[in-house]
């Protein structure tokens, strides 16, 4: 998943980084992805932000525009675009720790690349994570500790 650049735009991505990672850090929120390309006949800057009990709209909206601040006075990006700050959905999949870490004691969905106990997917709430596993409470099994290396993909799990 997330988007696949040329070469030269790789620097300028890793400068928004740099820009907008201390107006984020303030605000308790932190970059999940970052989407530069062209939709529609026009360049959209898009930032997927998260923090501890989700973003909300209020959020994104002062986010965007201390963000397009702090970018237009950092001068990197030299075309006209559109920035949008937005939530990364409560479906998306996880991809990093930090991922796994924020939904502790929330109910998860786990695709496995192979079976455990008979199962390639399983559903519970998610207990604890390390660097090299994490522990889910599923109904009738008990805890179970699932190494990351066998997790295909893993996100948070709604409606239950």
């Amino acid at each position: 998943m997330g988007e696949v650049y040329p070469l030269f735009l790789l620097p300028m991505l890793e400068k928004i980084q740099e820009v907008i990672n201390p107006v984020l850090e303030e605000e308790g929120a932190e970059l999940v992805e970052v989407i530069y390309r062209r939709e529609g006949g026009r360049q959209v800057l898009r930032l997927l932000v998260d923090k501890d009990g989700g973003i909300q709209l209020a959020d994104c909206a002062r986010l965007n525009e201390k963000i397009g601040l702090a970018l237009d006075q950092a001068d990197i990006i030299q075309e006209s675009y559109v920035i949008e700050v937005n939530s990364p959905g409560i479906d998306r999949p996880f991809k990093v720790k930090r991922d796994y870490e924020r939904a502790i004691n929330r109910p998860v969905r786990v695709t496995l690349t192979e079976r455990i106990q008979d199962k390639k997917e399983y559903i519970g709430m998610l207990e604890e994570v390390s660097d090299t596993a994490i522990k889910i409470d599923v109904k009738k099994k008990g805890v179970l500790e699932i190494p990351i290396e066998k997790i295909e993909r893993a996100r948070e799990e709604v409606g239950i």
